[in-house]
């Protein structure tokens, strides 16, 4: 069909992260508690089954022609994720480097786990080079958005960071990573009633986020100190 892009593993993987990463948020959030109206509760499952369902025909999809569709450079970002899950950053390194200038490199999961790499090694010039090639690849995901905001806040490139972070909020609402680092952002510029926003955004995400209301804390602080 004209216009309909097929499914290619790394997007999957990306927007499968994304959806993992929401459902607790969205499950504490619908389900009621004791005491409270199980009618939204009702109402939110037939969706639950639905994102469900969604996930597994996507999966079935993609894996009957895995072994012929695969690129090796899907395979190397396969291996270098579950490296990054255990905190194995030079290995992904070493494993990735040597294709990451390979012109038909178009994996933007590739690239994201090499700019995790990257950063978790303090690289972080070239973890803004990695995301910006995945970025490239896929421009409307969330995940890599947000690492690349993050990784501008570590550079200190708190205008860059802002930007690119309200972005990621306006296009995936619920993502409380993406809540924090604007927060992050905006306390650092001293933008701190914008911060508290954020952080508020978080919260009322995940109201069970202890760092997070810390850091409001810390944000009202700030506020008080600035009306003296």
């Amino acid at each position: 069909m004209k216009g309909l892009r097929p499914l290619r593993l790394d997007d999957f993987l990306i927007k499968v992260n994304y959806g993992l990463q929401l459902f607790p948020t969205l499950m504490k959030r619908y389900l009621p508690g004791e005491g409270k109206n199980p009618i939204p509760c009702l109402l939110f499952f037939p969706l639950i089954l639905i994102i469900v369902s969604v996930f597994i025909n996507a999966s079935a999809l993609a894996q009957p022609d895995k072994e012929k569709k695969l690129s090796q450079f899907d395979r190397l970002a396969e291996k270098a994720t579950a490296l990054n899950k255990r905190g194995q950053y030079e290995e992904v390194i070493s494993l990735l480097e040597p294709y990451k200038n390979n012109p038909q490199n178009d994996s933007a999961l590739f690239y994201n786990e090499l700019g995790i790499a990257y950063r978790h090694k303090g690289k972080l010039t070239e973890a803004v080079q990695a995301y910006q090639l995945a970025l490239a690849r896929d421009p409307q995901n969330p995940v890599i958005m947000n690492n690349l905001g993050y990784t501008f806040y570590l550079k200190k490139e708190y205008d860059q960071a802002v930007e690119l972070l309200q972005k990621v909020t306006r296009l995936a609402p619920f993502f409380k990573e993406a809540h924090a680092n604007l927060s992050l952002a905006y306390y650092q510029q001293q933008k701190y009633q914008k911060a508290l926003e954020e952080i508020d955004q978080v919260l009322k995400i995940d109201p069970d986020y202890k760092q997070a209301r810390n850091f409001r804390e810390n944000i009202l602080k700030k506020i008080k100190e600035q009306k003296k």
